[in-house]
């Protein structure tokens, strides 16, 4: 049996000197989720490599199973790397303990690492760990339950070697020998990812010998994911709430609408797979609409102070999942400030140039007739001496399309308008 084992782990071994097959390196990056994880996992077990390499840069696992992610890495037909980096990534969380799982683990100077806990910020999922990584790795692993640590030298049982670079991670390890599975049934590789080349100044240099081949998710996973992180959760929010505002009082369906769609699915996916505090979205929800409220009435006052107040608290407190998810803070404040000055400037001057007439003033149209072009319950558009205007008249005047209608007041750019009087031609009545 023991003759048997060694013939097999010897053929393993020189069956992959001898291949073709690439290195593949799987791009982890940002907060992962059910689909990045499904990918990883999809990768692994299809794709025919002579080794893995995970380029991690990821505050940790927002939602989802975790454990066939972990099964995938420690039962894959071709040993495993994770690497961290570039310089400043971090792999917080479950992204920290692939580190463990793998069979090597690796990170680039001046990378963060650490904690571990919870594995999914969303769940109750326990902390993987592997004890055959390292002797030591146990005790790492209570450092860094509840810690991180910057990464500047080896840490027992998580980063076995300290690399700046992918490509040198790959070269060096050229030689080394990984055992993978059980003594019944352990597969031994030997890597060959390297050669030696000369160059025209007579130096020697290590390229790789493979094919090196970098994967991503697919486009459409890709684009729902761009909503992943806290602070363009809360910008794609904010966004889908100013559009269909701008839309609102431009009057018609347009571009704008198809943005304010868009932004809408791609928060809604955001505050879907994230650990969102809701508070957090009311607030954000209401300081837009104390914006609109002072735009309303033509005017920047207390309810736009008010409103900037909550949008900040509301960016900066979009997930509560500290310390490994937290907003931007200096992009959070550059989204708000974009908003403020959305609000005050751009939508003001957009508006009054979409409702513009060619007369100085709107003074001059109290007491002109037109028609209503939309229902008016209580706002729409309406036409007065061919120009589109938002209307607002009462619920119970019953104004509906191509009724005519006489402007009785003006409350900033809306137009109060009331029924028309129907016209009396001479020789009517009695």
């Amino acid at each position: 049996m023991v003759l048997a084992a060694t013939v097999f782990a010897f053929l393993a071994s020189a069956s992959a000197q001898s291949d073709d097959l690439p290195i593949v390196v799987i791009d982890v990056r940002n907060p992962m989720d059910q689909r990045l994880m499904d990918f990883i996992v999809e990768t692994i077990s299809t794709t025919d490599a002579h080794l893995f390499v995970l380029r991690v840069d990821s505050p940790g696992i927002s939602s989802g199973d975790s454990g066939s992610m972990y099964r995938a890495v420690s039962e894959a037909s071709a040993p495993v790397v994770v690497w961290v980096g570039d310089r400043p990534a971090v792999a917080f969380g479950g992204a920290a303990s692939l580190l463990n799982v793998a069979d090597i683990g690796a990170a680039a100077p001046g990378t963060r690492i650490g904690y571990l806990q919870p594995t999914v910020v969303t769940g109750a999922d326990a902390v993987p760990y592997r004890p055959s990584h390292d002797a030591d790795g146990e005790e790492s692993r209570d450092q860094l339950l509840d810690r991180s640590v910057v990464v500047e030298d080896p840490i027992p049982g998580y980063v076995d070697q300290v690399v700046p670079t992918i490509g040198q991670l790959i070269v060096g390890l050229d030689g080394t020998t990984v055992a993978r599975g059980t003594d019944e049934s352990q597969r031994v590789f030997e890597l060959s990812t390297a050669t030696a080349t000369t160059l025209p100044d007579g130096s020697e240099v290590l390229i790789p010998n493979r094919q090196v081949q970098f994967v991503k998710p697919g486009l459409w996973d890709r684009f729902l994911r761009l909503a992943s992180r806290p602070e363009v959760a809360f910008f794609f929010l904010v966004t889908a709430i100013a559009a269909a505002t701008f839309e609102f009082y431009a009057a018609g369906p347009g571009i704008t609408a198809a943005v304010a769609v868009v932004a809408f699915i791609l928060a809604g996916y955001g505050m879907a797979t994230l650990p969102t505090f809701w508070p957090s979205v009311a607030a954000t929800v209401i300081g837009l609409l104390l914006y609109t409220w002072d735009f309303q009435r033509n005017r920047i006052g207390w309810w736009s102070a008010a409103g900037t107040v909550l949008l900040v608290a509301g960016g900066l407190t979009f997930v509560d999942a500290r310390p490994q998810f937290a907003a931007t803070w200096w992009i959070v404040l550059i989204i708000v400030a974009g908003i403020a000055l959305f609000y005050t400037a751009a939508l003001t001057t957009i508006v009054r140039s979409r409702f513009s007439t060619t007369t100085i003033g709107r003074d001059h149209l109290i007491g002109r007739t037109g028609t209503a072009a939309d229902k008016l319950s209580p706002e729409g558009v309406v036409v007065v001496d061919g120009a589109r205007w938002r209307g607002r008249s009462h619920r119970e005047a019953g104004i509906a399309p191509g009724d005519p209608i006489q402007v009785h007041g003006i409350d900033g750019i809306v137009l109060l308008v009331d029924p028309a009087a129907p016209s009396v031609e001479p020789g009517d009545g009695v």
